[in-house]
């Protein structure tokens, strides 16, 4: 039988109310992008609870979500916008057909992955981005001073909270370079960077060429 406990199991029916306040400044700057990006049809990878997703159907946009977790998928499906569609899947093989969206979203969940699949799962979300598409990225920016290493040093001690598989594949993240690693391997130019968080956190938006 089993015994594996899945932590968004038992974190989703209150994420919402402890992460929504630290998130909504971030989440803001990229609802924001995406219309000044003039994004249309936008896939949110790693979608959670749907907040983010609902956001940005409430900006108008088209918004469809996708998360592995059915525990954060509920909470999501409860906001019931019209303009969201939620779906179930892994972001190292999303059921979409390719250069379909002119906008990809992910947010926080590059650094909970192994290096293999972290690469899997940028592959498969810019298999699914139109030629010129956005992909706008929150998550941990690479360590490049006393306040960036303040801040991910303060964010460290959450992320041990989530266990040592998770710490360790946060602590590979920010040491090899954080967001900026997508640049290298696919080519992508970075359009526009904000950092929050003493320099820890960055939304970073990219733009696929090919």
């Amino acid at each position: 039988m089993d015994t594996t406990v899945d932590l968004y199991d038992i974190a989703a029916p209150f994420y919402d109310f402890f992460t929504a306040p630290l998130l909504k400044a971030a989440r803001g700057i990229i609802v924001r992008t995406a219309k000044t990006q003039k994004c249309r049809r936008i896939l949110d990878v790693a979608c959670g609870t749907g907040e983010l997703a609902t956001m940005l159907a409430k900006a108008g946009l088209e918004v469809n979500g996708i998360d592995l977790s059915a525990a954060m998928l509920a909470v999501a499906g409860r906001k019931n916008h019209p303009g969201v569609a939620f779906f179930r899947g892994s972001a190292e093989n999303l059921p979409f057909e390719s250069s379909c969206f002119d906008c990809v979203t992910i947010s926080l969940a590059l650094h909970e992955m192994e290096q293999n699949m972290r690469m899997g799962a940028a592959a498969e979300i810019l298999r699914v981005l139109t030629q010129g598409g956005k992909l706008i990225v929150f998550d941990y920016a690479p360590l490049y001073n006393r306040g960036s290493a303040l801040g991910l040093a303060l964010m460290g001690l959450v992320e041990k909270m989530a266990g040592r598989e998770h710490f360790r594949n946060f602590v590979r993240f920010t040491r090899s370079g954080g967001i900026k690693q997508l640049l290298e391997p696919f080519e992508l130019t970075l359009i526009s960077s904000r950092f929050s968080f003493l320099g820890a956190l960055q939304v970073a938006t990219f733009e696929k060429n090919w």
